[in-house]
């Protein structure tokens, strides 16, 4: 019987290919590796494979065992981005980036729990947080296809911090939009204000489109949210979002022309907006230099923690919120309780039974009546 050791095919191939002769019959196939160690295991499992067939012996399915943690991501990723939207595929290639950087030439045999340990020892002498780390490792597992309980069983998940975020204090919020005058980034000046007055999330914002805002009306359509009850919700827009959004459409209108329905507020392009029919899905960079310039330490997130607490020391009811928001947890609602109880404590601590005399002297202050208009500060 003649064998043929694995080789590559052609000066473009990225995979080893094994050719053997078997009961008369020449088998070729790609090995799916490209590393020759592991194509001579594949040739040898392959070749038993087809022995026990040609014996009327049941086979197992062709072992993915052999292959890397990079030759496994790379097509998980690939038939990721079929079924899921951009910012969860921008998710997902995040966590496996630095995965692929660590464990890329592992083999999945060796990927035990140890070497998984190991790990989770070099991201968190990168200073990595609990939680990032606990989704990489289960981002992996997704893409080996199997549950983390059943691939390492004994490896627990590290301690996530509990906290459900923080609002901005007025100054640091204040030293976030005057650092919105010099950006070269055009879409941080309307998306932090946006964030800041809607509490949406950033990914609900950066997917609006020119048919979900309606500036006659003053409001604006959440479009598909995170949880199905924030999917749809209506945010009204108050006077200083609607200057923002204006101010944005002359933007638009100058680079694209007069903005249709489908047409998103943030068009996707690097290192311009070029397309207004696909959104921006990464503004990594951008956030990162004003955080940095305006000397602010918080996530992008946290703007919209911001915009709640706010609400709750206006006094804004649990529905209310819910309405605006979407959805929030348990811990969010409880935080935002105390932070209306608090609002009221203060309101009723001014009241007294006797009050201080006043200066018969003062001379009355006439307080014109105008519309009250609610701001964020």
């Amino acid at each position: 019987m003649a064998v043929y050791k694995p080789t590559r095919k052609g000066n473009g191939s990225k995979f080893y290919v094994c050719e053997f002769v078997i009961h008369g019959k020449r088998i070729q196939e790609s090995t799916g590796t490209t590393s020759k160690t592991v194509a001579r295991e594949y040739e040898k499992i392959r070749r038993s494979e087809l022995e026990r067939a040609a014996a009327g012996m049941p086979t197992e399915q062709k072992a993915s065992r052999i292959r890397t943690v990079e030759e496994i991501v790379t097509p998980y990723l690939n038939g990721y981005e079929l079924n899921h939207r951009a910012k969860s595929v921008l998710f997902s290639k995040g966590r496996l980036q630095n995965v692929t950087r660590i464990l890329g030439t592992v083999l999945l045999s060796d990927l035990t729990e140890d070497r998984v340990r190991s790990y989770i020892r070099q991201r968190q002498s990168e200073k990595v947080s609990g939680r990032t780390i606990n989704m990489e490792v289960g981002e992996l597992s997704r893409a080996i296809g199997q549950k983390w309980s059943v691939i390492w069983p004994k490896l627990r998940k590290l301690e996530e911090r509990k906290n459900v975020g923080r609002a901005l204090s007025s100054d640091e919020q204040h030293k976030l939009l005057d650092g919105l005058k010099d950006r070269q980034t055009p879409h941080l000046p309307t998306l932090v204000p946006l964030l800041l007055l809607t509490g949406m999330r950033a990914g609900e914002a950066l997917s609006l489109t020119w048919g979900q805002v309606d500036l006659i009306d003053r409001t604006l359509t959440v479009g598909r949210a995170k949880t199905s009850n924030g999917t749809g919700r209506m945010i009204p827009i108050n006077q200083e979002l609607g200057s923002v959004l204006a101010t944005h459409r002359t933007w638009f209108v100058e680079h694209f022309g007069e903005p249709e329905l489908n047409h998103h507020l943030f068009p996707w392009g690097k290192p311009v907006p070029s397309d207004p029919t696909r959104y921006a899905t990464d503004i990594t960079w951008g956030w990162d230099e004003l955080r940095k310039d305006a000397g602010v330490r918080c996530r992008l997130h946290d703007l919209r923690h911001t915009f709640a607490t706010r609400l709750a020391e206006n006094g804004a009811s649990e529905s209310t919120m819910l309405a605006l928001m979407g959805h929030m947890s348990r811990a969010m609602l409880e935080r935002y309780s105390h932070i209306r109880m608090a609002a009221k404590r203060e309101a009723v601590a001014g009241v007294t039974l006797r009050q201080k005399e006043q200066n018969s002297q003062a001379v009355p202050v006439i307080v014109p009546v105008v519309e009250q208009i609610t701001l964020i500060q």
